[in-house]
């Protein structure tokens, strides 16, 4: 996977995380709300102003 399809993933997921967030409000599910904001709270507010991404041994590009 090259750089740019691992930033196209984290922005497509922080998209379906923040519908979730916002189906959640809907119906007041203020726990599920919260500990799935919790999951992806580096991922939404990234210390540092970045995701740092690790590379997987054995994961080829492409």
């Amino acid at each position: 996977m090259t750089s740019e399809q691992a930033a196209q993933l984290i922005d497509d997921t922080l998209d379906l995380v923040h519908q979730r967030l916002q189906a959640l409000d809907a119906v007041q599910k203020r726990r599920e709300h919260r500990a799935l904001a919790e999951e992806f709270r580096e991922w939404r507010q990234p210390s540092g102003g970045h995701i740092d991404l690790m590379l997987c041994p054995g994961f080829g590009n492409g």
